[in-house]
């Protein structure tokens, strides 16, 4: 304590070293240290302030691409798909039911057949297409699929991921992907109008409880080429005219 001296009031002063400067008393050091403590807890408080936008913004943009990605997917093949004259069966096989708030809405796997044009001696090109929704990860798959055209086919070949509607590796995260059917324009007199299928999605992506992207998507998706039997193609260039039935079972 010889360093610090007091003044006529009993208050402590800094002393003068033997070089003849100023010391620091032990309040000003801790003042110091207060005031730089304080500093490094705005200054990591900004850190992971940056870095949380930065996580928000990214999984904004993830959910919006895959989306977007298996949208388009979907649709495409949805707006190329084919059934022959002749074939009985549904023209889109819906399989796997899904029930959002106790009610059926639809299935969340659909089977159909792609065409892709015609080769050099004018045969249509068609694929047997499956779409898949897993349950398990939330990911959406497009396979192929051979065999009877009948509901109970469950064959599955050349699966492929499109993308997930769930950023959670082992879950779901509370997304969905279901499809149906439905015609419009039936007349009085029972014939059926156009056929189209329905999309039902949702995407969820974010680990945290409080901060979760969800996207809702309800789409309707008319086929080119799938029209009624009962009434005048709906477009000009209708290759159901051209398909092999038995093509369709193998």
């Amino acid at each position: 304590m010889k360093n610090i001296l007091l003044n006529k009031r009993g208050l402590a002063r800094p002393a003068k070293n033997s070089s003849g400067g100023s010391g620091f008393t032990l309040i000003e050091v801790m003042v110091v240290m207060m005031l730089s403590i304080m500093l490094l807890i705005s200054v990591w408080q900004l850190f992971r302030m940056i870095t949380r936008t930065q996580v928000y913004t990214q999984e904004e943009i993830s959910c919006q691409r895959s989306v977007r990605v298996i949208v388009e997917r979907i649709k495409n093949d949805l707006r190329a798909a084919v059934f022959p004259d002749g074939l009985i069966g549904d023209k889109f096989i819906i399989q796997d039911p899904v029930d959002i708030n106790g009610k059926e809405v639809g299935g969340a796997r659909i089977r159909f057949a792609r065409f892709h044009g015609f080769d050099d001696k004018g045969k249509p090109i068609v694929e047997k297409v499956v779409y898949i929704f897993d349950r398990g990860n939330g990911r959406v798959k497009r396979a192929n699929w051979s065999g009877p055209w009948e509901q109970k086919n469950d064959s599955v070949e050349n699966e492929k991921i499109v993308d997930s509607l769930s950023s959670l590796p082992n879950g779901t995260n509370g997304s969905y992907l279901y499809f149906n059917t439905f015609y419009t324009d039936t007349d009085r007199e029972g014939f059926k109008g156009r056929l189209f299928v329905f999309i039902g999605l949702k995407a969820v992506y974010g680990n945290d409880v409080k901060v979760k992207h969800e996207i809702k998507l309800d789409l309707v998706v008319g086929p080119r080429f799938i029209t009624s039997k009962d009434r005048e193609p709906f477009w000009n260039l209708n290759p159901m005219s051209r398909l092999d039935v038995e093509a369709f079972q193998k």
